[in-house]
């Protein structure tokens, strides 16, 4: 006889019936595979059965509630932007109360919540009195209202909202705000996360039921019994009582005697279903299309602290903003022309951080020498508590605190020169110059270069060490060759020097100490000549010769740790390569302070002769008399020349000492000087 099975697998296939709440939708291979993550649906079957996806539109919407919602004017900066509003009508609509019925936090999280799960976005509603005052904001149904084409070249004709009671409303262009993640090719449609994640959301759905199932069903989900034979009802239920499920039968077998009876156990395990993978999987692809990282769910577990403050700070970086930014542009034209929106995360720890490290820095800057405290208040944010006076003006260099006034008016008040007293001057005599005044100069640009060149030798030896440079080099780890990154390229070591940064520092802390040392040069000149001052321009000269200087510094070390590098030394030894060098680096800046200063003080002050026009004012060599100046200066020692003539030191003319454009050979480590005098 031929086997028959139960009566009941005999039967016809029952159709399948789809079930609302969990409904599998798959399709075909070759057939987009997503169904319509309306707004209901993303509510029913993703955000209230996915605890993911309620932890993640959550999580977002609380954040976005807590956000005061502000108006200011436009202007500022980004580190001083101009202060809001302290009364804006929507400042009270969210930030207060929406609308009789709902507080601005309600009303914020929900406008959030629904941003995130409607594909259609959100529509606002505000209401305003006769005299164009925003009296309050009321949020429309999303899945019953809709925007309406226009036949025209407008993009929305206006917009049609069906009410509890059914009614049709149709409502203005400009009666209603609209927000929504835009699609990139439907202008009438927005996108949300559960567009690109909608099967993690369906896997992560069933396979929770799956299991749920499989407890229900004593943890075995079933099996098939064939019998040879026909079988009554009662005999059908007997068996089935037999195999009986619940909690008291669990595990159970029942021997059957007589008969052919077969038993095929068709039950699976969870192990078979992988269902710790697909449930992890899912969570991460959920997680990521929403942009929340899961310890800011409130699981940091397996994540030490710096991984945690990171992924925080992603979010507040890369998730919130946009979100955040989008619904304040929907109130943008409430705020009037002049005016911008914003939501203040100013109290956000994670996003101070980036000014926290700039203050951090100017502080440093102000401590070097090359940054005043007026500016550093400025730059913090409270200048109004710092007053604007020469002592806060100043540059104040790190030995021995000296001042460095900002300008020549500035000086008197900070007693680092006397008061200027126009003398009446006999002929044959000196002009009484500050002789001292190259002196001085040169200890606050040797200051001030000395600073500079332990920052670039440290950034040197960092930049040196850092994973950037030494990837693909024999440098990339020091336990061997195993790891893939590890090459046979050279260090980079121009890009490792970065000698363009030392030439900008460089300029910034030094040009302001040039020139005003050379306004006061100049001005000195004039006091004694009892005439009118005149601008005087000394930087331009000098910079060429610093720049050149630098760049001879810069190509010396590159040249040597290439060198270093190409000899097979060790990280470490390339490392003690630098910082020799930067020890060789604090004699060049003494050096180039000298030469600086001089060429400084003389360049102003044959500047200032040569616009006084006075006639009779000569110019006399003074060299050191000390057994270090060099034969050819002190030949020179007592030579005269009028204004515009140049001494004549050894085979060159020189207009004066520390002249740029004289060789080196005559100017480094120069300490002479020029006297002046009236002859007739």
């Amino acid at each position: 006889m031929p086997r028959r099975w139960f009566p009941t697998l005999r039967r016809p296939a029952p159709a399948v019936k789809s079930l609302p709440d969990f409904s599998p939708g798959w399709t075909p291979a070759g057939v987009d595979r997503a169904r319509p993550w309306s707004v209901d649906r993303a509510v029913r079957d993703g955000m209230e059965r996915a605890v993911w996806i309620y932890k993640a539109v959550d999580t977002i919407s609380n954040h976005v509630a807590d956000r005061p919602l502000r108006v200011r004017p436009r202007g500022g900066t980004s580190d001083e932007p101009l202060p809001p509003y302290d009364a804006h009508p929507l400042y009270r609509a969210m930030n207060v109360r929406a609308n009789p019925a709902e507080g601005a936090w309600t009303f914020k999280k929900r406008i959030s919540m629904q941003l995130l799960l409607s594909k259609r976005g959100v529509f606002l509603e505000p209401t305003f009195s006769r005299g164009g005052e925003l009296l309050r904001i009321d949020l429309l149904p999303p899945g019953r209202t809709r925007p309406v084409p226009s036949t025209g070249n407008d993009l929305i004709s206006h917009f049609e909202t069906v009410t509890v009671t059914g009614e049709l409303r149709n409502l203005d262009v400009e009666k209603v705000r609209w927000i929504r993640n835009p699609h990139p090719l439907d202008p009438y449609s927005g996108i949300t996360p559960l567009e690109a994640a909608g099967l993690s959301a369906d896997l992560d759905f069933y396979t929770r039921h799956y299991n749920l199932s499989f407890v229900n069903n004593d943890a075995r989900p079933g099996g098939v019994i064939g019998i040879d034979g026909d079988m009554d009802d009662a005999e059908l239920r007997l068996l089935r009582n037999k195999f009986a499920t619940g909690p008291s039968s669990a595990g159970a077998w029942t021997v059957l005697s007589g008969g052919n009876v077969t038993v095929t156990d068709t039950s699976l395990s969870p192990r078979d279903m992988a269902y710790e993978t697909v449930a992890a999987t899912s969570k991460v692809e959920l997680l990521a299309s929403f942009g929340v990282p899961e310890s800011q769910l409130g699981n940091a577990s397996g994540r030490t602290f710096d991984n945690a403050r990171a992924e925080k700070t992603t979010f507040w970086e890369i998730t919130m903003p946009p979100h955040l930014r989008l619904i304040a542009d929907a109130f943008q034209d409430d705020a009037g022309e002049d005016n911008e929106v914003y939501f203040d995360t100013s109290d956000i720890d994670v996003l101070r951080e980036p000014r926290s490290k700039r203050l951090t820095e100017a502080r440093e800057e102000v401590a070097a020498g090359v940054r005043s405290i007026r500016s550093y208040a400025e730059l913090a944010g409270y200048a109004d508590e710092v007053e604007d006076t020469p002592q806060t003006r100043a540059l104040w260099v790190p030995a021995g605190r000296t001042a460095l006034p900002a300008s020549a008016a500035d000086a008197p008040a900070l007693e680092v020169a006397p008061p200027k007293i126009t003398k009446t001057l006999g002929l044959g005599a000196d002009l009484p110059l500050d002789t001292a005044a190259a002196d001085a100069l040169r200890a606050r640009l040797d200051d001030t270069l000395q600073a500079l060149t332990t920052r670039w030798t440290e950034r040197t030896v960092a930049r040196l060490n850092s994973p950037r440079h030494r990837k693909g080099t024999r440098h990339w780890d020091d336990r061997g060759d195993t790891d893939p990154r590890v090459g046979a390229k050279q260090l980079p070591a121009e890009q490792i020097v970065d000698a363009g940064t030392w030439q900008q520092e460089a300029t910034q802390a030094l040009q302001p100490l040039i020139e005003q040392a050379a306004d006061a040069a100049a001005d000195d000149l004039h006091t004694a000549l009892g005439t009118t001052s005149t601008p005087v321009i000394v930087w331009p000269l000098l910079a060429p010769l610093l720049a050149d200087s630098l760049a001879h510094q810069a190509h010396a070390l590159t040249e040597q740790i290439t060198e270093a590098d190409r000899d097979g030394k060790a990280l470490p030894g390339i490392t003690d390569t630098a910082r020799s060098w930067g020890r060789s680096l604090a004699t060049w800046a003494s050096t180039a302070a000298g030469r600086l200063a001089t060429a400084t003080v003389e360049s102003a002050r044959d500047q200032a002769a040569t616009a006084s026009a006075r006639a009779g004012l000569v110019r006399r060599w003074v060299a050191h008399d000390d057994g270090r100046t060099r034969p050819d200066h002190d030949t020179a020692d007592g030579q005269t020349q009028p204004v515009g003539q140049p001494f004549t030191v050894g085979d060159d003319l020189l207009r004066h000492p520390g002249d740029p454009t004289a060789p080196p050979g005559q100017t480094v480590n120069c300490r002479c000087r020029l006297a002046w005098r009236l002859e007739r």
